[in-house]
């Protein structure tokens, strides 16, 4: 059998054994008396779970593996007539509560880059610094610039099939800026950077060089928005010196499912993965069948909006809690400004949020809550990813409220199956005001910016002097792969869009908007829009 166990480990999941590890397997198999098709389809699943919860790993060592065997076999039913005392672990003490709900932070979220050369995702330090060093602003743009076109050269309309000419013809090839030296009139497609190098210039930079567009004659620009800072595809012709680009279109996403299928053993959305193989993560999410609240612009220094809040938790109240709360900020009307009196408020305030939510114990008990911070509340240096709320103004209500978690903006949950992105943020506005290529107009905008923050594989695809980034967690920023939910909470009107099998949602402004939020539905991957009905 170890020879089996080397075929299904080490040569299809590339994964390497411990010789302790080794003899686990054997001893097991060998006692449950498994037969080689029942053996492998059992270390089939061993295996594509471990690499699915050991974010990357490629050495499996026996105690985790213990573990992991107690956990796969109770979630088969082959497994669960296995004499699993060799694994030494029981199956009871492997599952949390907390496993199928954790709230990321953007500064926990792992620094991983990818390597063009290793064709691989690389860790280039253990963790970031606030203020870093010159550097890590160009390294900011050259992975973006890297993980858009790995993604690109791996899309079918980019891989010929065959290296006939007919078959290139009918696929799209990139060139670099410094190949088009003496090549006047040939036609070329681009990949790069919008930037002004120049003002009131548009040029367009890869890693090889720059070069002005000219896009007084375009004749086909696709679906999104095009700001300076974000990564475009570009086909024309060089004349005097420029670049006429005849089309310019955004790059083409990615399914999650050929992001996962690429990079198996790489964790890029951060997090522990937990214990439970996603057949059991499944059968929690049926089971519970209930939803995910989400709300934004929750201005707590309003009577009007606690009166609104007291009526949402009534109304939930007499039915299933919902798995969670997500309440955006902004948590005041009007920016927090340092002070003693500013201070005292906002606790005072957060302190009376606890208290609401104290009233009705069976939502405090079962109920998670996520407090997700915006632009007015403190405190944070105005570039992104922003902190979370201080203790300082929180510690009351965490005494009253036990599954609270403040996290940053933005933040990613995991919830079961699902990957979940939050980020607070006046997006459409800030980009239809840079946008380089007149926006469209009409409720279609926000398809448009949907997919134009899935195309970039990035929230905030500005550029610095516009809405900085912390140059040391930009890769916090990230959308890649896509998400199952997103959320881009916007003062804009709320919407609902489907893109690349990602679900995105803005609620609106809960305290301005008439208490409106959102109800999404895990299970069927779908959200309802609601709103508080008046008194």
């Amino acid at each position: 059998m170890q020879s089996l166990i080397y075929k299904v480990f080490t040569k299809k999941y590339a994964l390497s054994l411990q010789a302790d590890a080794l003899l686990l397997l054997n001893d097991i198999i060998a006692q449950n008396n498994l037969t080689a098709s029942q053996a492998t389809k059992w270390l089939e699943l061993l295996a594509d779970t471990w690499t699915k919860r050991e974010g990357g790993k490629p050495l499996v060592e026996a105690e985790p593996l213990k573990k992991l065997v107690a956990v796969v076999a109770a979630g088969t039913d082959s497994g669960k007539s296995m004499d699993l005392s060799a694994a030494g672990a029981p199956i009871q003490n492997a599952e949390t509560n907390s496993d199928t709900f954790s709230v990321i932070s953007a500064f926990d979220i792992p620094t991983l880059w990818y390597d063009p050369g290793q064709k691989a995702f690389i860790s280039p330090f253990t963790s970031g610094e606030i203020l870093s060093s010159a550097e890590a602003k160009a390294a900011l743009f050259r992975q973006r610039y890297d993980l858009l076109k790995q993604r690109i050269l791996r899309n079918e309309d980019f891989m010929p099939v065959s290296f006939s000419d007919d078959e290139k013809a009918r696929f799209h090839t990139l060139s670099t800026i410094d190949s088009l030296q003496g090549r006047d009139g040939e036609h070329f497609m681009l990949f790069g950077m919008l930037s002004q190098l120049e003002e009131g210039r548009l040029s367009l930079e890869d890693r090889a060089g720059s070069i002005e567009l000219d896009l007084s004659e375009i004749s086909n620009a696709s679906s999104g928005l095009f700001t300076e800072g974000c990564f475009v595809l570009v086909s024309g012709s060089v004349e005097d010196g420029a670049f006429k680009v005849e089309k310019i279109s955004q790059p083409p996403p990615e399914p999650r499912e050929k992001t996962k299928a690429a990079f198996p053993n790489v964790n890029l959305f951060g997090g522990s993965t937990g214990m439970r193989t996603p057949a059991q993560l499944r059968e929690i999410e049926l089971a519970a069948d209930s939803g995910i609240i989400v709300l934004s612009d929750v201005w707590l220094d309003q009577q009007e909006t606690m009166d609104a809040l007291y009526r949402l938790f009534e109304g939930f109240s007499h039915a299933a809690p919902p798995i969670a709360f997500v309440l955006i900020g902004d948590f005041s009307s009007r920016p927090f400004v340092p002070g003693a009196g500013e201070t005292a408020q906002y606790r005072d305030n957060m302190t009376a949020l606890g208290q609401l939510i104290a009233r009705f114990p069976q939502i405090a008990r079962t109920s998670q809550f996520v407090l997700v911070p915006g632009n007015n509340d403190p405190w944070g240096q105005g570039a992104l990813p922003k902190p979370h709320i201080a203790e300082t103004f929180t510690k009351k209500l965490q005494t009253r409220v036990a599954n609270v978690v403040f996290a940053t903006n933005p933040c990613r949950i995991r919830y079961c199956t699902h990957e979940i992105v939050v980020f607070r943020e006046d997006l459409l506005k800030r980009i239809r005001r840079n946008c380089v290529l007149p926006p469209p107009d009409g409720s279609e905008i926000v398809k448009h910016l949907v997919r134009t923050v899935i195309a970039q594989g990035h929230l905030c695809p500005l550029p610095q002097r516009i809405r900085p980034v912390y140059w040391a967690y930009d890769h916090a920023m990230r959308v890649y792969p896509v998400p199952d939910l997103m959320v881009l909470a916007d003062r804009f009107d709320a919407y609902a869009v489907d893109c690349e099998n990602c679900h995105c949602i803005n609620p609106g402004s809960f305290s301005a908007g008439g208490f409106s939020f959102f109800m999404y539905h895990p299970v069927s991957r779908s959200s309802q829009f609601s709103r508080i009905p008046p008194k």
